[in-house]
């Protein structure tokens, strides 16, 4: 992951001296327990490493916990190589507190059988879960296929479409707007691919085919049949959209993520749809010659945009301190942190419009930027995600590089990534077995 650069403004946070619950607006109350009666609390918190950088883990989690909790001293335990989840688990060492994606379905901490539900948590501190965007709950439980909440998310990802300024202005074109369809970009990509002066100039990079097929929630394997999903009408219509936009003369080019952001920058792709690359391929060094709109639609669904993507914290099966540890979870989702978080460009998962319209006021370089253009579409229903789905993922994008390079049909293409998935996921069981 790309380190993200955080610009450091300061914030005043309440510092309460004795123990605290949490009202239905998020903010917390005072009881009259003195902080001298809590006995001091040392939490760990294990998360991926590069997912929050040193000052962001200062910045949202131990200076306010600090703050507002005194008796309570968090420390951060970033997984590295011969340090991951599994292996601090086997020494001992297991966190109070695991920060993981919904996008995984939390499967590593859920195999390692230090899942718990939140719920009495929830009850005993009244958190008032109506605060929380619904779908990133949703997303919760699509990840563990339960009813209850066994993590509480606090941060996620956006999508929007980016473009280069002079690139339109160079072909004398309008500038897209929110609203946008898929078809609606194909047609204006057509008008941006061209060869001048030598350059050749691309109209469109769409990223990773699983984005946009994650805008009508579709699987991609069967989570009790471990079974590939991919030879499907609904996968067809999402790779063809894929192969026709590389299929523009000039525009075949297929590149994905960093790489494709930077030649956004270069001056020769117009448009890229895309997650939160705002502190990535270095945008931040040259904002005059972009903006954003919102992410591109399918016609049959309206204003969705991306399946949530987000990161959570739950509570290990193991942790001596659970209430400590909620204690934590409550400050990071309070509407004070999350207030500032949305400050520094990091969106909240609270559906306060308050905390929306702080969205990126911090960052020098957003200014005038139309960033609530994230929140122009809603977040598609989530699907329940498996371990093999990088496997198929990595079938379906490599069905499009057979399209767009070999000259396969779709429907060839499709049935052979499908059959790749089946046969890639068998190998991976029997060598777990």
């Amino acid at each position: 992951m790309v380190k993200k650069i955080i610009f450091v403004t300061s914030i005043a946070m309440i510092v309460f001296s004795g123990c605290s619950t949490i009202n239905k607006e998020g903010k917390s109350e005072s009881t009259d327990t003195p902080a001298v009666n809590n006995p001091p609390v040392t939490l760990t918190i294990g998360m991926p490493s590069g997912w929050m950088t040193d000052e962001e883990m200062k910045r949202y989690i131990t200076d306010p916990v600090s703050k507002k909790y005194p008796w309570i001293t968090v420390q951060m335990i970033p997984y590295v190589q011969g340090k991951m989840l599994p292996e601090l688990v086997a020494a001992g060492q297991t966190p109070d507190i695991v920060i993981d994606s919904n996008v995984g379905g939390f499967s590593t901490w859920r195999d390692l059988d230090l899942v718990i539900s939140l719920s009495d948590l929830i009850k005993k501190y009244n958190l008032d879960l109506g605060r929380f965007e619904p779908e990133a709950l949703d997303a919760i439980k699509a990840g563990t296929q339960r009813e209850d909440l066994i993590a509480i998310p606090y941060w996620r990802h956006f999508s929007a479409l980016y473009y280069n300024k002079e690139i339109f202005d160079k072909f004398g074109m309008p500038y897209p707007k929110d609203g946008m369809t898929w078809d609606d970009v194909y047609e204006l990509a057509k008008k941006l691919t061209k060869l001048d002066s030598g350059i050749q100039y691309r109209g469109l990079e769409p990223n990773v085919t699983e984005r946009m097929a994650s805008q009508l929630s579709l699987p991609f394997v069967d989570p009790k049949m471990n079974k590939s999903l991919l030879n499907s009408d609904q996968w067809q219509k999402v790779l063809s959209n894929a192969a026709r936009i590389r299929q523009i003369p000039g525009n075949e080019q297929i590149t994905y993520n960093s790489a494709a952001n930077d030649l956004l920058l270069k001056g020769t792709l117009a448009m890229i749809a895309s997650v939160n690359i705002i502190y990535e391929g270095k945008l931040y060094t040259n904002p005059d010659i972009w903006d954003i709109v919102s992410y591109p639609t399918w016609p049959e669904a309206p204003g969705t945009g991306m399946r949530v993507d987000e990161h959570a914290m739950g509570i290990s099966s193991t942790s001596k301190n659970k209430d400590a540890a909620f204690q934590v979870i409550l400050t990071i989702t309070s509407d004070e942190v999350q207030t500032d978080m949305s400050k520094q460009a990091r969106v909240s998962i609270l559906k306060d419009a308050k905390i929306r319209d702080a969205f990126g006021s911090n960052i020098e370089f957003l200014k005038n930027k139309n960033v609530q253009a994230i929140y122009k579409t809603r977040p598609a229903k989530s699907f329940t995600p498996t371990k093999y789905d990088s496997i198929a993922s990595g079938a379906i994008n490599e069905a499009l590089k057979d399209i767009v390079e070999k000259g396969k049909d779709v429907n060839t293409a499709l049935r052979e990534a499908d059959e790749k998935a089946n046969q890639r996921i068998r190998e991976k069981e029997a060598g777990a077995k």
